[in-house]
């Protein structure tokens, strides 16, 4: 697995350049409930904004239970990919299709990332988390994830091996949901630190461990908790570009 990490390292670069731009950085998921749960997107984009510096703009395509099949064959994300101008299209297949049927994923991935390409946004796939009575899940979501963005030229947020990580360090953290299955807030901070460390390349560490839309409290955690997920975030994003900062 080594390698993967290591060919993906170099093309994990889209905040070097996304920096030098001070427009919004415009973000497209295409994904289901693993992030739409606890609204991924908007704890992200609450994040950038109180960072105080790039602004993150987000919309998404994301049916309970869908799959890069069904985003392929019901046509709706690639509509969506061409509907507006995105920087970024962020990529996630269903939670099992790596165990399932990984020849299928691979083929459907690259069907969307084509889509992607034309349009002249960037990839990201969005990589998963194992079920919580399954964490020997994590290693084929890791070599599924990583062997398409190898393949296709693409970015890996790496949620899943950041989400180890955390429960490496801390075996009594709940990170899932009642179901072992959906993310529990504090997962959904921790993948929305991880992208925040991914697209804008800059650390998460001291960002608010509550995060609001408008009047609406998305996630709150406890301080300590929050540092502890935005250093797991920001370690993990470092080490997968192989950055020793």
């Amino acid at each position: 697995m080594r390698s993967l990490f290591s060919a993906t390292c170099v093309l994990a670069t889209l905040g070097t350049t996304a920096m030098a731009d001070e427009k919004p950085l415009k973000v497209l998921f295409i994904g289901n409930s693993y992030t739409y749960v606890n609204d991924l997107p908007g704890i992200l984009v609450a994040l950038a904004d109180a960072a105080g510096g790039r602004k993150v703009v987000t919309d998404q395509e994301t049916p309970g239970g869908c799959s890069f099949e069904k985003h392929v064959k019901d046509g709706k994300a690639a509509t969506k990919i061409h509907k507006e101008k995105w920087d970024v299209v962020v990529l996630q297949d269903h939670s099992l299709s790596a165990v399932t049927n990984r020849a299928l994923m691979r083929e459907c991935a690259g069907k969307l990332h084509e889509e992607v390409k034309k349009s002249g946004a960037r990839s990201v796939f969005y990589l998963t988390w194992a079920r919580q009575k399954k964490p020997e899940m994590q290693d084929a979501l890791n070599e599924a994830y990583f062997g398409i963005a190898k393949d296709l030229g693409a970015v890996v947020a790496p949620v899943g091996m950041a989400w180890r990580r955390a429960m490496k360090d801390d075996p009594n953290l709940v990170l899932h949901s009642a179901d072992g299955s959906h993310p529990a807030p504090a997962e959904s901070y921790l993948a929305a630190c991880v992208f925040y460390a991914t697209l804008l390349d800059k650390s998460p560490v001291g960002l608010p461990a509550e995060v609001k839309k408008g009047n609406k409290t998305l996630v709150k955690l406890d301080l300590g908790l929050a540092k502890r997920l935005q250093e797991v975030a920001w370690k993990t994003v470092l080490e997968m570009k192989g950055d020793r900062r």
